[in-house]
Order: structure tokens, then sequence, then C-alpha cells
């Protein structure tokens, strides 16, 4: 009876080792379990936050693009705003120069049916009439053929009060010094304003008029320098024409 008792506590004794060597290795890996667990969480949690972070630089960076591509769309439809602006401005100023060249072949053809005729020269548009307007030597004295011409042009002032005329004296190069005259600028002048005062006194407006004076510095006749006759063609008064330039300079500011 003994013996049995004895060995049932030994059985049990034996199962209770058993038992608790089954509970700490369970336990044991159950805590690996959970370690491996946590490591891993953590691992996630890691990339979760690396995630977001890149997501919130890809947002910014879309939000740049969208930025960008509002500020380029704004500047594509200025600038072709702006094209549509010159081209119309382009057209406008087209059809301003047309009509200025259709008012400058006007003039011209009013000096065509006066008998006159435009010639340009250094720059400069000349009336060219079929009698110059020439003097003796010293002299400023307008003859009977030179008063003919000075009608003539009046009548043509008169008839077109937007045309500017610059009266040109020249002399020839022999030097002068006289009570009268100092010098041959004084000579040119003078006969320029003997001229643009009879065209008054036949009724020009003065504002369409202009003296001027350029002595012997711009010879007409080159070929024989100090002959009688090159010095008669250079003693002389000429007529500029000055076209209203005024819508030209418009459009070259525009």
């Amino acid at each position: 009876m003994k013996i049995q008792k004895l060995t049932l506590l030994l059985s049990m004794a034996s199962l209770l080792v058993f038992s608790s060597c089954v509970s700490n290795k369970k336990f044991n890996e159950l805590m690996d379990e959970k370690d491996a667990l946590s490591a891993q969480l953590q691992e996630t949690q890691e990339r979760l936050s690396n995630m977001e972070s890149d997501m919130a630089d890809l947002k910014d960076r879309a939000d740049k693009l969208q930025t960008e591509k509002d500020r380029l769309a704004a500047e594509k439809n200025e600038a072709m705003r702006e094209v549509e602006r010159i081209k119309e401005e382009t057209a406008a100023n087209e059809k301003r120069l047309k009509s200025l060249n259709e008012e400058l072949a006007k003039a011209f053809v009013v000096f065509e049916k006066s008998g006159m005729e435009v010639h340009e020269r250094n720059g400069k548009f000349y009336l060219v009439v079929e009698d110059v307007v020439k003097y003796r030597s010293a002299s400023t004295a307008l003859s009977s053929r030179d008063m003919n011409v000075v009608e003539a042009m009046a009548d043509l002032l008169k008839g077109n009060e937007d045309m500017h005329l610059i009266v040109e004296g020249h002399t020839d190069d022999v030097p002068i010094h006289t009570e009268v005259f100092r010098d041959n600028w004084d000579l040119s002048v003078a006969r320029s304003t003997r001229v643009i005062r009879q065209l008054i006194r036949l009724g020009v407006d003065p504002g369409q008029l202009t003296a001027a004076g350029v002595a012997e510095f711009q010879p007409f006749n080159t070929e024989a320098p100090g002959s009688s006759a090159t010095r008669a063609d250079n003693r002389r008064t000429e007529f500029i024409l000055i076209p209203n330039m005024g819508g030209v300079y418009k459009i070259y500011q525009d």
C-alpha cells in the first residue's frame, strides 16, 4: 500500500515537472513571437512613416507643378492676347501708311499738273521749275521772269494749305563783305527772305514757309569752278518740299 502511494506521488511529481517544462517552452516561444511581431511592427511603422513623408513630398511637388502650370498657362494666354494686339496694330498702321502714301502721291500729282517736278537730292525733295530763280552777282533783286515763278509757287501753296516749303538761298563762291551783307551767309538768307516776303504779299500763309540760306556750300554746278557760267548757275533760290510726316512718325513710335 505504501509502495502504491509512493508510486502515485512520483508520477504526480513527474507530471508537474513535465507540465512545467512544457509551459516554459510555450512561454518562451510566445515571447519570441511577440518580439518578432514587435520588430515587424516597428519596421512597418517606419516604412509607413517614410511613405507618408514621401507622399507629402510628392504632394508638395505636385502643388508646385500645378502652380507652375497655371503660371505658364496665364503667360501663354497673355502672349496670345499680345500677339493679337500687335496684329491689330500692325494692320491699323499698314492702313494708315497706305493712306499716307496716297496723300503723298496726290501731292506729287498736284506738282505735275502745275508744271513742276519733284526731285530727290541729298535726302530732300526739291521742286524743280522750268525757270529757276537766279540773281546777278551780290544781288537779291527778282526779275519779271523770277516773279512769274514766285507767283506760280504762291498759287500752288494757296491751293494746298497742308504743304510746307523751305525757300533756300544760294550764292556763288565769290566772297562778299559790304555794309549790307557781312558774308555769303547773309546774302543767301537775304535771297531766301526776299522770295518769302513776295510769297506772303501774294497771299501765302507765313506758317507754310521757312527761310534758309546755305551760302556757297551747296553748289548746283561744279563742272568749271570759277567760271562765269558756273557761278551764274549757283546764284539761285530753290524750293524744298516738306511732306507732312507726322503720321509716319506716329506709326514709327507705335
